[in-house]
C-alpha cells in the first residue's frame, strides 16, 4: 500500500513538474526576447498583448495576437498593419490600412497609413491578414510577464526549492554525526 501510495506520488509530481517547467521555460524565453518596445519577437513573429480597447472591435482588450514579419514587398495597398507608434511620448503598438505605399531602397519602405500618418518600415510589425488572435491568453501573458507574476510562478517556487535542498543537505550531513 505504502509503495503505491509513493507510486501515486511520484506521477502526481511528474503531472505537475513539467507543465510548471514548459511554462518557466517558455516565460523566460518571452522574457529574454523582448524588443526595444517590451513586445515579445521570437524569430519572425510577435507577440503583442492587447492592454486596452483602443483596438475594438476586431482586437479586445487581453487578447494575445501573434503577428507575422511580413517581407516589405508583400504590404499593399488596402492591407491592415500593425506598427509601433510614437504617441505622447511612448510606443504603442496600432493597427492601421496602408493607403500608399513607397518603396525607399530594398530594404526600407514608407507606409502611409489612414490619417497620412507616415509610417517606416523599421516600425512595421506586420500584416494583421496574416496574423492569429487568441482570446484572453494576452491577459494571462501579461500577468505572467509582469515582474509580481515572474516572482511568484518562477523565483519564488525555485527559491523554495533551493532553500529545501539546503535543509536536506545539512540533514544528511548531520545524520552520519548522530549515528556515531
Amino acid at each position: 500500500m505504502v509503495v503505491k501510495l509513493k507510486n501515486f506520488l511520484k506521477v502526481l509530481s511528474y503531472v505537475f513538474f513539467v507543465p510548471y517547467l514548459f511554462v518557466v521555460v517558455f516565460l523566460t524565453v518571452c522574457l529574454l526576447n523582448y524588443n526595444d518596445y517590451n513586445i515579445t519577437e521570437i524569430g519572425d513573429k510577435s507577440f503583442i498583448i492587447i492592454r486596452d480597447d483602443e483596438l475594438e472591435p476586431k482586437y479586445k482588450e487581453n487578447d494575445l495576437v501573434i503577428v507575422n514579419r511580413n517581407k516589405l514587398d508583400e504590404v499593399k495597398r488596402g492591407d491592415e498593419i500593425f506598427f509601433y507608434d510614437n504617441y505622447r511620448n511612448q510606443v504603442v503598438v496600432n493597427v492601421g490600412k496602408v493607403i500608399d505605399v513607397e518603396k525607399v531602397t530594398d530594404t526600407e519602405s514608407t507606409f502611409v497609413v489612414e490619417g497620412n500618418h507616415s509610417i517606416s518600415s523599421e516600425f512595421f510589425i506586420g500584416k494583421a491578414a496574416t496574423s492569429n488572435v487568441y482570446g484572453d491568453l494576452g491577459g494571462i501573458l501579461a500577468i505572467l510577464e509582469s515582474r509580481w507574476g515572474y516572482l511568484f510562478i518562477v523565483v519564488f517556487p525555485i527559491l523554495l526549492i533551493f532553500i529545501y535542498e539546503i535543509y536536506a543537505f545539512i540533514m544528511e550531513v548531520k545524520k552520519p554525526l548522530e549515528d556515531e
